[in-house]
């Protein structure tokens, strides 16, 4: 017994035509028009709607500690809320474990999502500060399936500059993406210290205290170490527009760096800081002035960034307000459910990108990075039958009531929406339509990079 999609507009790498789309065992088995249901189908009529590819959230920290703080999201309630927004796979973070090789704490953290995940997922392997990395050690990260390290230029993962070079020298051979959280550490420790001595504690000063040239100077380096090494480098949620504008000059010289951004950096600013609510607005790196906001625009439309991701990294309100200082304030945002609705919204109803370069954005060009696609990013005969149902038509308010996250706030509360995920299907499973989820087990997988 098949699935058959009907009418809809399917968006396609190369355009977009209305087609019909037929699943068996998950996979995607027929691309055509007219096409007939046989005896037992089931038929899914999309006249109307748009019929993407599952989108991918290539940034989100699922039940993430730091110290006996976890993120309100685990798998299942992030991965729920994520199937609302029309994503299907996700790329979470693997820790190294105390007294374990980074190959077995991988393990671990697959194993936490297994069974827990209603979407499908794989990792990032962080390397810590003490984490030993060798060429067989990342054989193994390989042959268990992912292609991608996280590293920190700041926290207390921190490593030097020094180290982050060995690292990349090694990936080069091993063909490895490196990503990177890039704020120099001197910049930001040194400026936080001078706030505290003059008693600027308050949340408001959040944005005060990672300045732009933190993650300009970490971004500098990095595009030089990736031009040494031809090494594929990976900037995280750049939020800056001159660290953005750094990225498209090294990659029109040729050079092997790449870069994301989120939503959040594109629709607010640091303005937030000064509310009474300026806890919910935090997180790393911090909302930045319109200036920014207005040449990070001007970045995606001119192709600086690979895709868009969220960082989501929830916590509610009350673990938002811990603190009523900058720095002891959990910092992290909700954002997954929300990533599609609000840049099509935004970006391809402001027309800062098409339709189909947004999709591409969530799905192609990450599955592409990660080494999923074609059986991710796309649809394909042989892929797998990810899908979303998108109608443009529907009309939104981003509320508590929309929000399926446990953190159970967006950061875009009271935005206007227009056009919303009506459907979505992971692997030919209907996980939730119209607002309604109806898949009651977590048949999330660990997605194995191509090698």
């Amino acid at each position: 017994m098949a699935l058959l999609v009907k009418n809809g507009n399917v968006v396609q790498e190369q355009g977009i035509e209305v087609l019909d789309i037929k699943i068996d065992n998950g996979i995607i088995t027929e691309i055509g028009q007219s096409m007939l249901a046989s005896t037992g189908d089931t038929v899914i009529e999309a006249s109307g709607k748009y019929v993407l590819p599952g989108l991918i959230d290539a940034h989100v920290h699922y039940k993430m500690g730091i110290g006996n703080v976890y993120t309100i999201d685990n798998f299942e309630s992030g991965s729920r809320a994520a199937l609302f927004g029309g994503v299907t796979t996700v790329v979470d973070y693997a820790d190294p474990l105390s007294g374990k090789s980074l190959a077995d704490s991988l393990r671990y953290r697959i194993g936490e999502a297994k069974g827990a995940s209603f979407v499908d997922y794989t990792f990032h392997m962080v390397i810590g500060h003490d984490t030993e990395v060798t060429s067989d050690v990342l054989k193994e990260l390989r042959e268990i399936g992912i292609n991608s390290l996280k590293l920190f230029t700041i926290y207390g993962e921190r490593l030097s500059y020094e180290k982050i070079e060995a690292i990349i020298a090694l990936c080069q051979e091993a063909g490895m993406v490196v990503t990177v959280h890039a704020e120099d550490a001197d910049i930001v420790e040194e400026q936080v210290e001078s706030l505290k001595q003059e008693g600027n504690v308050a949340p408001r000063f959040h944005g005060v205290s990672r300045p732009a040239r933190a993650e300009v100077l970490a971004v500098e380096k990095l595009i030089e170490m990736a031009k040494k090494y031809k090494t594929h480098v990976h900037v995280v949620h750049v939020s800056t527009g001159e660290a953005a504008e750094r990225i498209k000059e090294a990659k029109k010289a040729g050079i092997p760096i790449s870069g994301e951004t989120c939503p959040h950096y594109l629709l607010l600013t640091d303005d937030v800081y000064a509310k009474e609510d300026a806890q919910l607005f935090v997180m790393q790196p911090p909302l930045r002035s319109k200036e920014d906001v207005k040449t990070l625009w001007k970045n995606v439309e001119e192709g600086t960034f690979s895709f868009f991701t969220t960082d989501h990294c929830a916590y509610c309100e009350g673990q938002k307000y811990n603190s009523n200082t900058f720095y002891e304030t959990n910092g992290g945002i909700p954002g997954t459910e929300t990533l599609f609705p609000v840049l099509y919204t935004e970006g391809v109803g402001k027309k800062h990108l098409s339709l189909e370069k947004l999709v591409n954005m969530l799905s192609k060009h990450p599955a592409q990075t990660f080494g999923l696609y074609p059986q991710k990013g796309t649809i394909q005969v042989g892929s797998d039958a990810d899908l979303v149902l998108f109608d443009p038509n529907r009309r939104l308010t981003v509320d508590k009531e929309l929000i399926h996250s446990a953190a159970q706030y967006s950061t875009f509360e009271g935005m206007k929406l227009q056009g919303y995920p009506v459907m979505t299907i992971l692997r030919g499973q209907v996980m939730c339509r119209d607002g309604e989820f109806v898949q009651g087990e977590p048949i999330g997988r660990f997605v194995e990079a191509i090698r």
